[in-house]
Parts: C-alpha cells; structure tokens; sequence
C-alpha cells in the first residue's frame, strides 16, 4: 500500500505581478516550468509552514514570516507519475519579488505574465489549478482539491471537493 508524500509549492510574484517559476532539471516534471516547492521533512515533524518557509530559504533566498503565507488549496494527488500519492499544500506568498533569483541545482527561474502560461511547458495539473483557481487577483478563497491520475497520460479526472471564502 502507498502511502502519501507530503509537501508545498509555493507560488511568488514579482513586484510587477508576474509569476514565478522553475524550469525544472530532473524528475518529478524535468525539463517544466514550476513552483517552487519541496517535501516536508517527516522525520522532524515540520509542519507545512515551516516547510514553506524553509523551501523559500534553501530555494530563493528569501526569509518569509508567517504572515506572508496565504494557503490557497490543498491538492490530494492519487498516483502522480507512478511516484505514489501526495498531499500538496499551495501557498501564494504575499511578499513579492524584485528580481529573478540566481539558479540553483534543479533548475532556473523565470518570471511569466499571466497570459503566457497557456504557451508554457507545465504540468498540466499546475496549469489547471493556476488558471482554474489562483490566478484571480481578487480571490483569496480556499480550495480543496482531489485529484485521480491516469497512469498513461498522467492527467486525471478532477474532484474540487470544496472551495471556501471569497468574495
């Protein structure tokens, strides 16, 4: 039996509002455009927060507080790319950023406008969930998220079991 892997992705912009991402250099999602995120370190107990803010640290450079971190859904993700299943806690990060961070061993940064992402090489699940549910400059509602993947296309069937808040 699998059991879930826990992590975050955390999605930046920059002070001009576009979005952040990496361009990924090995597996999960090699060679796609990314959010930043990580695994939690289970053996010590870190919480999703502080997971988030040390994924930012190790990753950007950047020191976050607590107020910083605005969680936008939890993502459940049944058999991602033959990997197992994982739990993701997505953050949009309220501190933005001036300039494109220095590349690090997984990859390079980029910042994008908003309506180029559909030309973007992502994962089809980051695409779906950026434009589908973050991406409202107004929003700022919850979104509980299921998702079944298929095994030979690695798209799946998408269950948004609750969305909370708003406006």
């Amino acid at each position: 039996m699998s059991r879930y892997r826990i992590g975050v992705l955390l999605y930046f912009r920059s002070v001009q509002g576009q979005l952040l991402l990496i361009k990924r250099k090995r597996a999960p999602n090699a060679g796609l455009w990314c959010a930043v995120g990580g695994k939690l370190e289970m053996e010590t107990g870190e919480s999703p927060v502080e997971c988030a803010r040390r994924e930012a640290f190790e990753e950007i450079g950047i020191e976050l507080k607590d107020s910083d971190l605005l969680l936008r859904a939890m993502l459940s993700e049944k058999d991602y790319e033959e990997t197992g299943h994982w739990l993701m806690f997505v953050y949009e990060i309220k501190k933005r950023l001036s300039s494109i961070p220095s590349s690090i061993d997984e990859g390079r940064f980029n910042f994008f406008n908003i309506g180029d992402l559909d030309e973007l090489e992502m994962p089809w699940l980051d695409k779906l969930i950026l434009t589908d549910k973050l991406l409202d400059p107004e929003g700022e509602e919850f979104h509980a998220i299921h998702v079944s993947c298929q095994e030979a296309s690695n798209e799946g069937v998408v269950i948004v079991e609750e969305s909370i808040g708003g406006r």
